[in-house]
């Protein structure tokens, strides 16, 4: 009998420094094509944490138990938006342009300052959610504590992924993002089997600590300057208020939900968030991602490359998540049955309105632009999405009593409309951008989106619906054959027989 050969050392020693690296203190990126994939797939596998306990609760436990879990949810992400997610924005920012400077003790001071901020944020907030879910929700006291747990856990996570950004860290964001959705799955499964549904949401909470703790910044450093305190302090309240009108709009849109239609209607409502939900995770994901570049040209004075960056992106953007979003609109009645069963096809015009909203949020080059400059611009983000929240909130309310939760989704359409126009508008003027084809192609994109839908109606048929897929795609595919080509390059490129 042979012995199996064991795991060679230098295997072992290759994936502890990509698990622990130290920090990176190179003035150089990744490629971009390289840090937006592996985002992309971070993204991904963080999304199928979440995605899997609506997919459960809702196959297994029917529509008013998936919104119970949702609301709970929903709580703690608008929780963390108050201050901890903007902690990572932050240390992803000043992290990176302290690598810029190629200033160490300033890179090391700035992630251990940023730390304290995040901590003493997530604290506060935590507890808050365990009393807003108790006395104000109603929730059942272990749901109220699971949601305390999972501000805290949530804001770890978001804190530690941005200094890994801004420390250039993209494959270990990575690598800890499928290990944390494993124990996440694995977790949620022994839940369920063990029928402990107080513990429902013990796993997702689980996950995210699995991947802040070990990214969570260590060892001695030392204090940035008063003013640098200052600054990251005013970003971070900046960002936050960027964040709440931002994202915070589909998080209270479940929740006014709740008060406007039944328990039924509201499940339906979070089956739609629940399939929108990872691809607004891809929004802000995509902002932590390319701002560092985008920071670091900043401070080196990089004036033109940064326009190129920031032109590339927006053009990429567009090509690739445009036809996904359409293609998920058209086939939005098949997506629920077979995600959550018949009993949610009712959703399908609630998941469309979302798709069209999230779809317009994904398109955030002026973001990345204006987050990772010049003090100001968080503010223009701040002002531009804090319009789009008071429209998108106005809508609700005023529509609710008379379209139900329907008025939800439509309130988030037209917030995210606003919050995404806004930026843009102002980086194209302001940069002088080349971004006129750009934004026909995407009017043109969601015209013929509409048409397809306006051609199929209101019952689904397989056949139609492929055709009218493949010549949207087809179409899409000629109006953007310019800047397709270089995608198709890059991914070409990265085949494993396209190596040399």
């Amino acid at each position: 009998m042979t012995t199996p050969d064991p795991v060679p050392a230098g295997m072992l020693s290759r994936l502890r420094a990509a698990l622990f690296p130290a920090p990176n203190h190179e003035n150089t990126d990744n490629p971009l094509g390289s840090a937006f994939a592996l985002t992309v797939l971070g993204v991904f596998v963080q999304g199928l944490s979440r995605f899997g306990y609506s997919v459960l609760v809702g196959r297994l436990m029917g529509q008013e138990a998936l919104g119970e879990v949702n609301v709970v949810i929903s709580l703690a992400m608008f929780l963390i938006l108050l201050w901890p997610q903007a902690t990572g924005s932050a240390a992803s920012k000043f992290v990176a342009m302290a690598r810029g400077r190629q200033d160490r003790d300033g890179q090391a001071a700035v992630a251990a300052f940023t730390a304290r901020s995040a901590a003493a944020g997530a604290g506060a907030l935590g507890a808050s959610a365990v009393l807003l879910g108790a006395f104000l929700l109603g929730l059942s006291w272990a749901h109220a504590l699971s949601a305390g747990l999972l501000v805290l856990a949530m804001s770890g996570y978001y804190f530690a992924r941005g200094v890994r950004t801004g420390n250039n860290q993209f494959v270990t964001s990575t690598l800890w993002d499928a290990l944390s959705s494993f124990v996440t799955l694995t977790l949620l499964v022994l839940v369920l089997l063990g029928g402990w549904h107080w513990a429902l949401l013990l796993p997702l909470a689980t996950g995210y600590l699995c991947f802040a703790l070990p990214s969570w910044p260590r060892g001695p450093a030392g204090r940035p300057d008063p003013a640098l305190r200052r600054e990251i302090l005013v970003f971070t309240g900046w960002g936050s208020a960027h964040l709440v009108a931002a994202s915070g709009l589909m998080q209270l849109s479940v929740i006014i939900g709740k008060t406007v239609d039944t328990d039924a209607a509201l499940g339906l409502y979070s089956a739609a968030v629940s399939l929108a939900t990872p691809a607004s995770m891809l929004s802000s994901a995509m902002l932590i991602a390319l701002s560092p570049s985008v920071a670091r040209m900043f401070a080196a004075g990089d004036t033109a490359g940064l326009t190129r960056q920031v032109d590339t992106i927006l053009r990429t953007m567009v090509t690739v998540f445009l036809p996904v979003f359409g293609v998920g609109i058209l086939w939005a009645e098949p997506v629920l049955l077979v995600v959550f069963g018949r009993e949610f096809v009712g959703a399908e015009h609630l998941l469309v309105i979302l798709f069209f909203a999230v779809s317009a949020t994904s398109f955030n080059a002026a973001n990345s632009r204006l987050n990772g400059t010049e003090s100001w611009g968080i503010k223009v983000l701040a002002a531009a999405n804090g319009t789009g929240l008071v429209l998108g909130l106005a809508t609700m309310l005023v529509l609710g009593p008379r379209l139900g939760i329907t008025a939800a989704a439509l309130g988030y359409l037209v917030g995210s409309v606003c919050s995404a126009a806004l930026p843009l508008l102002v980086v194209w003027r302001l940069d002088r951008m080349p971004w006129g084809g750009v934004v026909l192609r995407i009017v043109l994109g969601y015209a013929m989106v509409l048409g397809g839908l306006e051609v199929l109606g209101e019952q689904f048929r397989l056949l139609p619906t492929a055709g009218v897929t493949l010549a949207f795609l087809a179409a899409w595919g000629l109006l953007n054959a310019r800047d397709l080509r270089p995608v198709l390059r890059t991914a070409a490129g990265r085949l494993p027989g396209r190596r040399s």
